[in-house]
């Protein structure tokens, strides 16, 4: 109920509540999570140009601030799958579109439960070692272009990725994410 923006859950209308129960129900169901993940080294420059691998450079300030302290970084790419979005487009076509509206917004809830968890799983493993791991930045974040999301997937080479990119470099299924972390000296993050 938050992210469709009610500040105050005591007020959201039973009618609702029994619409995102059973949406949310048929969401968890239809989720199928996939998730790849690399690691290698970074380099981030004060210029605003970050490299990876050696070879894959992105241009973005924010992306070089962030990367900063870390000599490696974490690629992930992950979806929650074709299903929920499919679902949500055919309640919307049968004008259902409360239930169409909150079983796109699950979709979205089931990325971002599904990335925290991932990233709380990254921080223990390297807090094991004397790390931590960076908050997460993305092609088309910030200042960070969109175009460079095919540079960022090219890093994972011939491996199968759970994704595809379409012309304009959107991942499709559209319930889908593509991350950079940073490895950090320290426990802080």
């Amino acid at each position: 109920m938050r992210l469709v923006k009610y500040k105050n859950l005591a007020r959201v209308p039973p009618p609702i509540w029994e619409a995102a129960r059973q949406v949310a129900a048929e969401a968890g169901r239809l989720a199928v999570p996939e998730a790849v993940l690399w690691r290698g080294p970074v380099a981030a420059e004060p210029d605003g140009v970050v490299t990876l691998a050696g070879t894959a450079r992105l241009r973005s300030r924010v992306l070089a601030r962030m990367l900063a302290t870390s000599r490696e970084a974490f690629v992930l790419v992950l979806t929650v799958g074709p299903g929920i979005e499919e679902r949500a487009r055919v309640m919307l076509e049968a004008r259902l579109l409360l239930e169409g509206f909150l079983m796109d917004t699950a979709g979205w809830a089931a990325i971002e439960l599904t990335v925290r968890g991932i990233r709380l799983g990254l921080r223990e493993e390297e807090r094991r070692h004397g790390r931590s791991v960076t908050h997460r930045l993305g092609p088309g974040h910030c200042d960070w272009s969109l175009e460079e999301q095919t540079t960022l997937l090219a890093l994972f080479g011939d491996a199968p990725l759970p994704v595809t990119l379409t012309a304009a470099a959107c991942m499709q299924p559209r319930k889908s994410i593509s991350a950079v972390y940073g490895v950090v000296p320290g426990e802080r993050g």
